[in-house]
């Protein structure tokens, strides 16, 4: 897996959130990251997205790191949106200017994208020049066999 270096422009993203880790995550019995994505598709949350910017594309955003990858972060599961004010119950997050590495998904599945994640941690580990920045990371849903993987650089 090869990524590629693009600079991102700012990008509001409105939608669901909640507060976790990879530790519990990586737990089957404990994980959360499964249900919210099931649950923003199933309650129709972006019918409540205001504002809607291109809404056939999904982001999950991970930001407010704890520290690295071992700390606690939230996730926010939405759509871009030109919103100014919290939506009633959702939250709002920007996608912070600058440099990210894309990792294409190769496998449009759950286990696909956990086998990326994998890779992307793997290639820190021993690869990459760029070091994370651990501001915000997100993943790009263009529809059901385009997935993408932003990691923000220094």
């Amino acid at each position: 897996m090869k990524p590629f270096l693009e600079e991102v422009d700012a990008k509001t993203i409105a939608g669901m959130s909640l507060r976790t880790n990879n530790g519990r995550e990586s737990n089957p019995e404990k994980a959360t990251i499964p249900t919210m994505w099931k649950n923003f598709f199933e309650y129709n949350v972006m019918a409540a997205i205001p504002k809607q910017i291109r809404p056939q594309v999904v982001y999950g955003v991970y930001y407010n790191y704890e520290s690295d990858s071992t700390g606690d972060y939230d996730l926010l599961i939405g759509l871009q949106s030109a919103a100014t004010e919290k939506p009633a119950n959702l939250n709002l997050v920007e996608i912070k200017s600058g440099k990210y590495l894309v990792f294409k998904v190769q496998e449009a599945s759950p286990e696909g994208i956990k086998e990326t994640w994998a890779a992307i941690e793997g290639y820190f580990e021993t690869e990459s020049t760029y070091r994370r920045a651990f501001t915000t990371d997100f993943e790009v849903y263009r529809g059901q066999s385009d997935i993408a993987i932003y990691i923000a650089v220094k």
